[in-house]
């Protein structure tokens, strides 16, 4: 087993991994593509902490070692990896709700990620996966989990208007399943790019940089502004903005598929008197978020990603970086491990 480490900042070294040891529960992986991410490029760039482990924080695979009759898993099965572990130290977690830990540990950060050959990993974190789901789809069933959590918290219903910051690839995923649940999304972007992406996906309001985001959702919302607002970490966008777009009580969520920092005045939010939700993960809908692929609740066809190879991740890590230096952001990497 071989894996990219951070040996530096701005430095990655392929460093072989220590055999986890067996277990009845443990199954081996072979890795056949994984998802280099801006926390990936954040921790590159020694802009956030994490322990010293293979960066990845999205995987998929084949079942290479696996114990016969272990969750309907065989030698062979495609499986989706889910990328984080609970502490089972927490108060809840001693207390049987995993699901609420208070301290998950996310993959590629705190614990080995996917930009590896193999993985060894509890068989109860494995997900077969139907044939109908190529990898590339596969690798962001996290997004997809995470974005079915906003709408369990915010308990947005059918016709309630979602204003959305960001349209980056989770921003997209997260406009698009409003839509299958039959809300109304109101994506809002200041990437050209990110735009026009967006009107491909069939997304009906998006709104750009040229905009009057205020006057905008003012207007498509007959004056009432929207009950809840989606905040997404990575959107460059203040954070003040996602108040200015909520009726008075309506519930704000901040929600991210990286750890990136992010300075927020709750002035506006006070006076208001908004809920304020932080969503950090989807763990428990990964079964669901299987189905909706499966289902093509999503059309994940339209999304803006590179694509690149195990032996050329140092080198993407590298342009990455100096990418998100020039532009502010990055788009997700496929990499092609096989």
């Amino acid at each position: 087993m071989k894996g990219w480490k951070i040996t530096k900042p701005y430095t990655l070294k392929e460093e072989e991994l220590v055999e986890a040891t067996p277990s009845p529960s443990l199954a081996k992986v072979k890795i056949t593509k994984s998802l280099i991410t801006l926390s990936d490029v954040l921790r590159y760039k020694d802009e956030l902490d994490g322990a010293n482990v293979v960066l990845g924080s999205a995987g998929v695979g084949i079942v290479s070692e696996v114990e016969s009759n272990l969750f309907g898993l065989q030698k062979g099965s495609h499986v989706y990896i889910e990328p984080t572990k609970e502490c089972h130290e927490c108060y809840n977690c001693k207390s049987g709700e995993t699901s609420k830990c208070a301290n998950f540990q996310n993959a590629g950060i705190d614990y080995d990620g996917f930009l590896s050959d193999f993985v060894a990993v509890d068989s109860g974190k494995l997900f077969l996966l139907p044939d109908v789901i190529p990898d590339v789809q596969a690798l962001f069933i996290e997004q997809i989990s995470l974005a079915v959590s906003v709408f369990d918290k915010l308990n947005i219903q059918k016709g309630d208007y979602l204003a959305i910051i960001g349209a980056n690839n989770f921003g997209n995923i997260l406009a698009q399943l409003a839509m299958y649940y039959q809300a109304v999304p109101i994506l809002i972007t200041t990437n050209d790019e990110d735009y026009k992406i967006a009107k491909n996906s069939g997304i009906y309001y998006v709104l750009s940089a040229d905009d009057n985001w205020q006057k905008e959702v003012f207007s498509i919302t007959g004056g009432h502004m929207t009950k809840s607002v989606v905040y997404i970490a990575d959107c460059n966008v203040p954070a003040p903005k996602a108040f200015a777009l909520a009726s008075y009580g309506a519930s704000v969520a901040f929600v991210g598929v990286s750890y990136k920092n992010t300075s927020v005045s709750f002035t506006q939010a006070v006076k208001k008197q908004l809920q304020i939700h932080c969503i950090g993960n989807g763990v428990s809908n990964i079964a669901a978020s299987i189905n909706l692929i499966a289902n093509k609740a999503v059309d994940l066809s339209h999304l803006k990603l590179d694509t690149t190879t195990y032996q050329e991740v140092p080198k993407t890590m590298e342009n990455l970086s100096k990418m998100l230096d020039v532009t502010g952001k990055i788009y997700e990497t496929v990499v092609d491990i096989v």
